[in-house]
């Protein structure tokens, strides 16, 4: 079988294009959570779970707690960070101006299987770590109504 003269695609490669594409799906079928982060920052988001938790980790380097808000709304979380710019005493000239500064707004969408009520976080070293317990699944017993009962 012959083999093809590409590099396989690595795996970050790979889940970067379907977070890219979930994230495009995600702004189609709610664009009101698209426009709310319109024209903000963004921070790098890694997601993993555990057997008990779904883990959202967020980039905010520079930024000190007191100047994040996270915020519950149901299912959807806001994360809203000021990242304030370092300005010198004196003038200067910048030859090279790479970082950036400003508000950075964030919304995700919880996934179902995460108990709403019991969500945590924690920031170290530039890094926001949101926790989410994973809701246990409940079998609901239907009860059969009588015509009396009617």
């Amino acid at each position: 079988m012959p083999r093809s003269g590409g590099k396989k695609p690595s795996f970050a490669g790979q889940y970067n294009r379907h977070l890219e594409e979930m994230r495009s799906l995600l702004r189609t079928l709610d664009p009101g959570l698209a426009a709310e982060d319109e024209g903000s920052l963004n921070a790098a988001m890694d997601i993993y779970e555990t057997d008990q938790h779904l883990v959202l980790e967020f980039d905010l380097p520079g930024i000190s707690p007191e100047n994040i808000s996270l915020v519950q709304r149901g299912m959807v979380c806001v994360i809203q960070a000021d990242k304030l710019s370092d300005t010198p005493d004196e003038p200067v000239r910048y030859l090279c101006l790479e970082r950036h500064f400003g508000r950075l707004r964030r919304t995700v969408r919880l996934p179902d299987l995460v108990d709403p009520g019991h969500i945590r976080a924690e920031y170290q070293c530039g890094v926001l770590r949101i926790i989410c317990l994973k809701g246990q699944e409940h079998r609901i017993l239907i009860k059969e109504l009588t015509r009396e009962q009617v």
